[in-house]
C-alpha cells in the first residue's frame, strides 16, 4: 500500500457531478487515484468534474448511471471493471430529500427518497464487494445525515429520516460481516454545510446558520472531504462500522 493509501487506487464515488461528491472526486484526484465520476443524469458536469481530477493528478473517468436501479448500476461496475479492474472504494454521496409533512407525503415520494438514500447503498456495496473480497482489500464510505446515529428524526423529513438511520445500521451490519476479508465499512454524517444555504459566501452562511451549530459557524465541503480521506486511507484501516459526524458539534 502507497503512503497515503489512494494512489492508483480506483474510487467510485456515486454522486459526484456535483457537490459534495465532487468535492470528494476532486480530493481523490490530488491524491493520485483512478476516480469514477458516477452522476443520474447530467454527464457533461460530471465530465467538467472528470476534467478537475485529471488536472489534479489523477486518472478520471465519467459514467451516467441512476444506481438506484441495480441494472443501470450494474452497467456502471461492469465499465469500471473492465477499464480498471475493479472497485477498490467506494463513496455513496447519492441521497435526495424532500420537505414535507408526513400526512402530506405520498408512497412515490416515499419510495423515491428510500432508494436515493439506501437502495443506492445496498446496490453499490453488493455489486464492489466480490472484487474487495477476492483482493481481500476494499474500503467503503456511505453518507449519513447528522442525528441519523441516534434516530432523532426531523420533522417534515420522515423519509429521509429513516433512510439516514437505514444506511447507518446497514454499514454496522456489513462491517461485522466484511471485517475479516479486509474490508472497512464507515459513514460520514454531515450536518449543516455552507452551500445549504444557497450562498457561495461563507460569511452569510455563517450568519444564516451559525447560531444553530455550537462551533458557531456552517460547515464547509473540505471538512467532510477530510472525514472520509480519513477512513479510506491506512490511518483507519484498524476502524470500521464507525460514525463520523461533521456537524460543528450540532445533533441535528
Amino acid at each position: 500500500m502507497t503512503e497515503n493509501g489512494l494512489k492508483g487506487r480506483v474510487v467510485l464515488v456515486t454522486g459526484s457531478g456535483r457537490g459534495l461528491g465532487a468535492a470528494v472526486a476532486k480530493a481523490a484526484g490530488g491524491e493520485k487515484a483512478k476516480v469514477v465520476v458516477n452522476c443520474q443524469q447530467h454527464l457533461k458536469a460530471a465530465e467538467a468534474v472528470a476534467t478537475a481530477v485529471r488536472k489534479a493528478g489523477g486518472e478520471a473517468l465519467a459514467y451516467r448511471a441512476d444506481v438506484t436501479d441495480i441494472e443501470q448500476a450494474q452497467g456502471l461496475i461492469d465499465h469500471v471493471g473492465k477499464t480498471w479492474g475493479g472497485v477498490d472504494i467506494v463513496v455513496n454521496t447519492v441521497g435526495s430529500l424532500n420537505w414535507k409533512s408526513f400526512s402530506d407525503l405520498e408512497p412515490a415520494e416515499w419510495h423515491r427518497v428510500i432508494a436515493s438514500n439506501l437502495d443506492s447503498v445496498f446496490h453499490t456495496c453488493r455489486l464492489v464487494l466480490p472484487h474487495m473480497r477476492e483482493k481481500r482489500f476494499g474500503r467503503i464510505v456511505n453518507f449519513a445525515a447528522v442525528g441519523a446515529e441516534a434516530t432523532l428524526g426531523e420533522p417534515q423529513m420522515a423519509a429521509y429520516s429513516a433512510a439516514k438511520a437505514g444506511v447507518v445500521a446497514f454499514s454496522k451490519a456489513l462491517a461485522l460481516e466484511e471485517a475479516r476479508r479486509g474490508i472497512t465499512v464507515n459513514v460520514v454524517s454531515p450536518g449543516l454545510l455552507q452551500d445549504e444555504t444557497g450562498n457561495k459566501d461563507a460569511k452569510a452562511a455563517d450568519q444564516m446558520l451559525g447560531d444553530r451549530v455550537p462551533v458557531g459557524h456552517a460547515g464547509r465541503s473540505a471538512d467532510v472531504v477530510r472525514a472520509v480521506l480519513f477512513f479510506v486511507t491506512p490511518a483507519a484501516e484498524f476502524v470500521t462500522g464507525q460514525v463520523l459526524e461533521v456537524a460543528g458539534g450540532a445533533r441535528q
